[in-house]
């Protein structure tokens, strides 16, 4: 048998690799309730591991892979427009913290850009690289679109996107155990802040209202930085 011809043939084919990304969440999916829902075994995480491991083996670009699989790229917007539901039960809420949110989306989302900047300015990376590093903390439609409006590489641009949603769901209930944060508030504003669609898919596990928190601080920041970015990088070109 002709391995390399039926390795081309089957990576060529896009339904394949659909298959297979569907495949290895569902497979995480399994894993995760398996380990009784282990912070470690995010089904995000599991999928990521697969498919990035199925990737390299078979030399696929990451051009090749995105165009394959481009139809659940047009579902996420349909998807994070469903997080509107626990929103719309917890308005009045929300409408009662505005003015907290509103500095905090600033501060933060402000203080998240530029640390990344200085630690990458530390490490003496190319400039395309830190631009790309500045649209980590949003959902990746936004990304896409924002990094090529301020001059970033929009696949590295996702590639930091998708680590900085796997950490922050990975250590988040950690780092709120350890700063003793309580608040269902918060843990989903933060979550959704720092981490966005995977930071609140990992917040509506922990209830209703961290995932209206979540939700609003992923669809805020995304908005924030979407319109700040452009600017201050006109503004310092």
């Amino acid at each position: 048998m002709n391995y390399d011809a039926l390795v081309e043939y089957i990576t060529s084919t896009p339904l394949t690799w659909l298959i297979f990304t569907l495949g290895s969440y569902k497979l995480g999916i399994i894993i995760y309730e398996k380990a009784n829902k282990h912070t470690l075994l995010q089904p995000i995480v599991i999928a990521y591991i697969l498919i990035m491991s199925a990737v390299l083996i078979t030399g696929t670009s990451y051009k090749e892979y995105f165009k394959s699989v481009e139809i659940i790229h047009f579902f996420l917007g349909p998807a994070t427009v469903a997080l509107a539901l626990p929103l719309y039960k917890n308005l009045k809420y929300i409408k009662s913290l505005f003015f907290p949110i509103v500095i905090t989306l600033f501060v933060a989302g402000t203080f998240s850009v530029f640390i990344a900047l200085i630690l990458l300015w530390s490490l003496d990376a190319s400039l395309s690289t830190m631009l790309s590093m500045t649209t980590k903390s949003i959902t990746a439609p936004i990304a896409i679109i924002t990094s090529e409006q301020i001059g970033a590489i929009p696949s590295l641009a996702v590639g930091f996107v998708i680590i900085t949603g796997i950490i922050g769901a990975l250590f988040g209930s950690l780092v709120f155990k350890v700063m003793k944060i309580k608040h269902d508030t918060s843990k989903g504003f933060a979550l959704g802040l720092i981490s966005h669609g995977i930071g609140t898919a990992r917040a509506v596990e922990m209830g209703e209202k961290t995932a209206a928190f979540g939700a609003l601080a992923m669809g805020l920041c995304g908005i924030f930085t979407a319109i700040l970015l452009p600017i201050v990088i006109g503004f310092l070109n």
